[in-house]
């Protein structure tokens, strides 16, 4: 029930942060991020339909990272392998199948928002269809 709780109001508070208007579509380089213990089949169609949406942006797909770990704890080896993309690349695009696949801790998963933010880092929530976009490229945009 808790879990629930925060999940609803992390996602309402960063959708409230969306200015639609000004979204473009992303460009550049991307990195797709999988939280999953399904079969490698239906993790190859996650990857198929994300890069097919990444194709019809124009963006390239660098690294594919898939978790296949129990916990939803941000101090994982795959989330740390995430953060080298976003801290020590030229990638600007992460795809997600879900936001609370980095965590689902709410005050960890707002500090990654609040990092990836600082990185200029568009993310992409597969599930919820939703993009989240830092200021700076809004304000790049115009």
């Amino acid at each position: 029930m808790k879990n629930k709780l925060i999940n609803q109001n992390t996602k309402q508070n960063f959708n409230q942060n969306i200015k639609k208007e000004l979204f473009q579509e992303p460009t550049g380089k991307g990195v797709i991020f999988i939280k999953s213990r399904k079969s490698d089949d239906k993790i190859r169609n996650m990857v198929f339909n994300i890069r097919a949406h990444a194709e019809e942006r124009d963006v390239d797909i660098v690294d594919i990272i898939v978790d296949e770990s129990s916990g939803l704890d941000v101090d994982r080896s795959e989330v740390d392998r995430l953060w080298d993309w976003i801290e020590n690349s030229h990638v600007g695009i992460i795809y997600l199948k879900s936001i609370f696949d980095i965590t689902s801790d709410e005050d960890d998963l707002e500090k990654f928002f609040a990092r990836a933010e600082y990185y200029g880092m568009i993310l992409i929530d597969m599930e919820a269809h939703v993009a989240f976009v830092p200021d700076t490229v809004e304000e790049n945009a115009d």
